[in-house]
């Protein structure tokens, strides 16, 4: 299981790189789709309470008009560890097809 220590910006920055579709810093890190409609992101939204389960690592999830955002942040520890980005991973399984990433 990932564990929950903060990243150090250089690490964070090499895990980005395995996950192009992802943005941010050491505080948080998020992908947006864009260009879903509103039955797709609920479904992806469900897809990702299954991993959300799996990992007991809760993301913020926003639904709007045409677009669904996934944050990623380790609230305990108060920014971005293992768990975030194993999560990441994860969730690229169900948001790849899903629409525009932005």
């Amino acid at each position: 299981m990932a564990r929950r220590i903060l990243l150090n910006p250089d690490e964070l920055s090499d895990a980005l790189e395995e996950l192009p579709e992802w943005a941010g810093d050491v505080h948080g890190i998020h992908r947006r789709v864009k260009g879903i409609d509103f039955r797709s992101a609920a479904r992806c939204v469900t897809a990702l309470a299954d991993v959300a389960e799996e990992l007991d690592h809760h993301p913020d999830v926003e639904i709007s008009y045409g677009n669904l955002t996934v944050h990623l942040i380790t609230h305990s520890v108060d920014g971005v560890t293992e768990l975030d980005v194993e999560f990441a991973r994860r969730a690229d399984v169900h948001l790849d097809d899903a629409g525009e990433t932005a």
